[in-house]
């Protein structure tokens, strides 16, 4: 009965799907916001998480991971215009003492601003959506040090650092429905428009896209 029961509710769910991709594939959207987890892989930065244990001396560092909002707004039936809004953990550290706790986080906050072309005109009939992107804008970086000494006051630095860069890369949307999607983004940034810069790297994520609006694909002649 258990099984009759999930056979049927996958069943009404693929259809649901099928459904969905149906509509999506003849109901082109307007504006879009895509919640992506990403993973950046800077050139000089740690990229994996290391832990020490020693007596009186413990420390978690890793860095590289983070997530982005971006607000897509179509300007034509193959260009959108992208606003993102990311946070990237470029280093974690936490070091218990034995007469305290240092804490340090190194973060990059981007605004970007920038576009999206897909190649497939608006009303294709593919759920699979490839494109490519370019922009750029300001890379905030900030450097947060905080000591806690058990028998002392806590002592808190904050060092800020801001610089302009650009990124290139492409990506695909998987659409599930005319209204949500999954979308696979890979960029490679570069801050102070220079690719040997320290915090310059490829960056690679997943997430959903949410789409809504209607949009009247131009007529051709």
């Amino acid at each position: 009965m258990k099984r009759k029961t999930f056979g049927m509710a996958c069943a009404a769910a693929l259809a649901v799907l099928w459904y969905g991709s149906a509509q999506a594939q003849h109901t082109p959207r307007s504006t879009g916001l895509v919640v992506r987890g990403s993973f950046w892989d800077m050139n000089e930065g740690p990229d994996h998480i290391r832990i020490i244990d020693r007596p009186h001396y413990h420390a978690v560092e890793g860095g590289g991971a983070g997530g982005w909002l971006t607000l897509l707004s179509r300007t034509s039936d193959y260009w959108f215009m992208e606003f993102s809004l990311g946070g990237i953990s470029r280093e974690i550290a936490s070091v218990s003492r034995i007469d305290g706790q240092d804490t340090q986080v190194m973060t990059v906050v981007p605004v970007l601003l920038g576009m999206r072309f897909y190649p497939l005109p608006a009303q294709n009939r593919s759920n699979l959506r490839p494109y490519l992107a370019a922009g750029g804008g300001p890379y905030w970086f900030a450097d947060v040090f905080v000591r806690e000494e058990y028998f002392h006051d806590e002592e808190v630095n904050v060092d800020t650092e801001l610089k302009p860069g650009g990124y290139l890369g492409g990506g695909l949307d998987f659409m599930l429905t005319s209204w949500l999607g999954l979308n696979f983004d890979a960029k490679y940034h570069f801050v102070d428009f220079n690719a040997n810069s320290d915090f310059s790297g490829y960056e690679c994520g997943f997430g959903l896209q949410f789409m809504w609006g209607k949009h009247r694909p131009a007529r051709r002649d």
